[in-house]
């Protein structure tokens, strides 16, 4: 069970809680940017007590999904590359 989801957005907006679409709004505004300064947009999210999960997206199709044991990023568990050709 996750306490909060937080999407951060390439421009660093900060959505508590997002929506279907403004998760697919933040991939698609991603894909069509190519802006070298801002490449990715990324979602955490956890809880106090547990793991913080995090995926993280660049404008180029790369990803990665890291679990994390905890809010502090303490200790990275898991880390996994995702490949993404456009957010449909």
């Amino acid at each position: 069970m996750h306490e909060w989801v937080n999407l951060t957005t390439r421009i660093g907006e900060s959505i508590q809680d997002p929506q279907t679409d403004q998760l697919r709004a933040a991939l698609e505004e991603l894909f069509a940017s190519k802006d070298d300064e801002h490449p990715d947009s990324w979602v955490e999210c956890g809880s106090e007590q547990g793991p913080l999960h995090s995926l993280t997206f660049f404008y180029s199709g790369r990803g990665f999904y890291t679990k994390y044991s905890d809010a502090d990023m303490t200790d990275e568990l898991e880390n996994r590359e995702i490949k993404v050709s456009s957010p449909a």
